[in-house]
């Protein structure tokens, strides 16, 4: 049974196997039930008119994070990443821990690796990246849904990792809402997302000119109070802020950014500023006792 895991959001209540159909039957009589189960064997709660429109990996990983994933950029993404999570952990003998956003789960592998006995799920809005990851990652049990709605009960999980999704998301505040009631009180999220004001970019203002997004694909970047703020705002106290330099190559243009690199760090370490000149951010923040609040219930608006 699938009771003690998933909520059925058209139904107000924990989801049971008579609320899950074929895809055909999902297609055809979507009113009737909760969510559709993969011929390969994973749920989709997405609409049926969804899943194609939704499918961004249907022409292969457009991060292309598999034929790089051993490079210098997503080796730190993971060992930030890992690094929080121990953090979060503590203590714990048991826990769980929810990947939302997780492409095609290699990330939320590595996760698994070094915690084989915990429960780790991964979510993600795209058919083809969940029906690969579920191929090639046992032992993680992945969904389709949309991370504005995750389909969990209140209060499941221990932990939820949102690994460069922030600069995706339209509307980070209706996220942290959605995933704060997945997670059991005193529960962790662990972020990356680029930083807006990263040295590049604080030498184009300085200039006089436009910051530059690290992708065409994100909707925007944060500096690093505006995410503390966020945090703070859904309730959320920020643990633990990290960043890692990637190495820099040796050219004359690399040597004098390194230079003004190190003046500018040194500077905001006196003043004792929170901001950083890496171009990746990682938090870590624990849920509060306060109740999260999304941009829509504000003030009782």
């Amino acid at each position: 049974m699938l009771v003690i895991k998933y909520y059925a959001p058209n139904r107000k209540r924990t989801l049971t196997e008579a609320d899950i159909s074929s895809l055909e039957q999902w297609k055809n009589a979507q009113e009737n039930y909760a969510c559709a189960r993969d011929p390969r064997g994973f749920l989709i709660f997405l609409p049926p008119d969804k899943i194609r429109s939704y499918d961004e990996y249907l022409h292969g990983d457009p991060y292309t994070v598999a034929e790089n994933v051993t490079d210098e950029f997503h080796t730190r993404r993971i060992s930030m990443t890992m690094e929080l999570v121990r953090m979060a952990i503590g203590e714990m003998p048991d826990f769980r821990i929810l990947d939302i956003g997780c492409g095609e789960g290699h990330i939320t592998a590595k996760i698994h690796d070094s915690f084989p006995s915990a429960e780790i799920s991964g979510l993600d809005y795209s058919v083809s990246a969940i029906a690969k990851a579920s191929v090639l990652y046992s032992g993680i049990e992945f969904i389709v849904a949309d991370a504005y709605s995750p389909p969990y009960c209140d209060e499941y999980f221990d932990i939820v990792v949102c690994n460069n999704l922030w600069e995706h998301t339209p509307d980070p505040l209706h996220l942290l809402a959605a995933i704060s009631r997945t997670l059991k009180s005193g529960g962790h999220i662990v972020i990356s997302t680029p930083s807006r004001y990263r040295l590049r970019n604080i030498l184009k203002v300085v200039r006089g000119r436009p910051v530059e997004l690290m992708s065409h694909m994100h909707v925007t970047e944060y500096s690093v109070g505006q995410v503390i703020e966020q945090l703070r705002y859904g309730g959320f106290q920020v643990v633990k802020v990290l960043s890692h330099p990637i190495g820099r190559e040796k050219g004359w243009r690399e040597l004098v950014l390194a230079v003004i690199g190190r003046i500018l760090r040194a500077y905001l370490s006196l003043i004792r500023s929170h901001h950083n000149l890496e171009s990746t951010v990682f938090y870590l923040a624990r849920k509060t006792d306060g109740p999260a609040r999304s941009a829509t219930s504000a003030d009782g608006k």
